[in-house]
């Protein structure tokens, strides 16, 4: 299969636009063939690398804090392992470096995500360039950088930021495989699928689609249904294995919550309007122009000259997407889960986009997701999430963990008590990072009878009918407390994302002085 070159009896490429925003299309490509591609690379180089100082520097001035999922993530990295609770390793281990190198506050652990993608728009500039030509790969390293959902990520420390650039990073070992079969591209295709595997599991999809679009696209069987390519397949499960055995000996604790927490097909998770809502929220994700392209080329057969490469990237998109859709009327879908549907998505979208004669959906996307970009970045930088109301009411949860660690704090040293337990995921995370510093330890509630559900839950058990001396419990419904034998003893100023009254209940033993409901405790 031919996919650098136009493919035989396509249509010829169509003509560049001409008029008052040629210049702006061209984008430093002008000029002979390889001055001007090196131009266009420096001036791409200029201003990721001033896009991602301006986000890093947003990160070290914000008064944000760390979400309770970025929480998590931040305590398992000072506890090396193969596997966590409900994801692999990687995360925690680049988190690990960067309290090595940085520290523990929110920007340093969030310092990575910018440069992740960073790396991402780079990764897959030059595979645009490749396929389709400088101008090309030009746009795809600036559309890339300012999707909504990326602009929105580089600001949070989540498995998405490693796993889309090693997606987009393994398919130039693909393209080279699928063009010239050899082992050296085999083996490193499997090595970054196997990196990709220890980021985010969702990196199994990746092989998944080339497999799809080898059926579908009779070009490619001769290079993928060969014995090299299970050098690959070898490759990526030999990286992956330590993680494989660490859930064997940790009771397959990942993929249980993999298969039940967020697949969870059954009969009574049917979601009527939950795929709708997926492929609605995508647009919010890519913006409207990338993935309204990428419908359109997928629904409609848009072509730009080089069809046979531009079938290919669908077959490397889409099919996520679908499958991720289905998964929404089955049960439920995040709107984040179908991202790497977004490397090979949008280098094929920015080659159809800046192939239209008209500059309207060229200038739309700048417009829109640029204007997006810059919205993020001085939202990050400026809001107190505290304060966070309307639309953007769930940046609420990165902010009120300081406050509330502190009022709990006061009352522990007032009671005396040396341990916090709480009932919620959510409340333990956040407020095990919000507490770092401080004597008090934090547990998680486990009541007789009830399964392991998260890493604290396993981890550091406060278990039903252990004694409640000395101890203080937060985020209990009243049937647990009353199971506990506890009583409210305090109420606590406590703005966070979860309280919405911003009030937090503190229980303790019976036998202990209790203050008046309406009282509170700090400020």
């Amino acid at each position: 299969m031919t996919l650098l070159k136009t493919a035989e009896g396509a249509s010829s490429p169509r003509p560049v636009p001409r008029g008052w925003w040629s210049q702006l299309y061209a984008a430093g490509t002008d000029g002979p063939e390889t001055q001007g591609a090196r131009h266009g690379l420096a001036l791409l180089l200029f201003i990721l690398v001033l896009l991602t100082a301006f986000r890093v520097a947003a990160l070290f001035v914000s008064p944000s804090e760390l979400g309770f999922d970025e929480a998590q993530y931040w305590d398992w990295s000072r506890h090396f392992a193969f596997g966590y609770f409900t994801k692999p390793p990687l995360i925690a281990w680049i988190i690990g470096i960067e309290r090595g190198l940085c520290g523990d506050t929110a920007a340093c652990v969030r310092l990575a995500s910018p440069l992740f993608h960073f790396g991402t728009a780079i990764a897959l500039a030059l595979l645009a360039r490749r396929l389709y030509g400088p101008a090309t790969g030009f746009w795809t390293g600036i559309f890339y950088a300012i999707l909504p959902g990326v602009s929105l990520s580089s600001f949070l420390m989540t498995t998405d930021a490693p796993l889309l650039f090693l997606f987009a990073l393994a398919l130039h070992p693909l393209i080279t495989y699928l063009e010239r079969p050899n082992l050296t591209s085999a083996f490193v295709f499997g090595l970054v699928v196997g990196l990709g595997l220890l980021a985010k599991y969702a990196m199994i999809y990746l092989p998944v689609m080339v497999v799809l679009a080898a059926i579908a696209l009779p070009g490619l069987r001769r290079a993928v249904f060969r014995p090299l390519s299970l050098v690959a397949l070898l490759v990526a499960f030999l990286i992956l294995s330590p993680n494989l055995l660490w859930n064997l000996f940790n009771g397959l604790a990942t993929f249980r919550h993999v298969g039940g927490d967020n697949i969870g097909w059954s009969l009574s998770r049917l979601n009527a309007v939950g795929g709708f809502e997926f492929l609605a929220a995508q647009f919010g994700v890519a913006g409207p122009i990338i993935f309204g392209a990428m419908l359109n080329a997928g629904l409609f057969g848009l072509r730009s000259e080089k069809p046979e490469t531009d079938r290919l990237l669908l077959w490397l998109s889409l099919p996520l997407v679908a499958a991720i859709t289905v998964q929404g009327f089955l049960s439920q879908a995040n709107a984040n889960w179908a991202a790497p549907a977004y490397g090979a998505g949008t280098v094929l979208a920015t080659a159809l986009i800046l192939r239209d004669r008209r500059p309207f959906y060229f200038l739309a996307n700048l417009a829109i997701c640029g204007s997006l970009a810059l919205a993020l970045l001085l939202v990050t930088a400026f809001l107190d999430p505290t304060g966070a109301k309307g639309p953007a009411r769930q940046f609420a949860q990165l902010g009120g963990w300081r406050v509330t660690a502190e009022n709990i704090e006061r009352l522990a040293k007032e009671r005396g008590a040396t341990t916090l337990v709480s009932e919620s995921r959510a409340l333990t995370a956040g407020l095990t990072y919000a507490l770092r510093e401080s004597p008090l330890a934090v547990e998680a509630l486990l009541m007789t009878g009830e399964r392991v559900e998260d890493h604290y839950q396993a981890d550091r058990p406060f278990q039903q009918g252990e004694p409640v001396t000395g101890h203080l419990f937060v985020g209990l419904s009243d049937a647990a407390a009353k199971s506990l034998g506890l009583v409210p003893i305090a109420e606590i100023v406590a703005p966070i994302y979860s309280n919405r009254s911003g009030v937090m209940t503190v229980y303790g033993p019976s036998g202990a002085t209790t203050v008046s409901p309406s009282s509170k405790s700090g400020g």
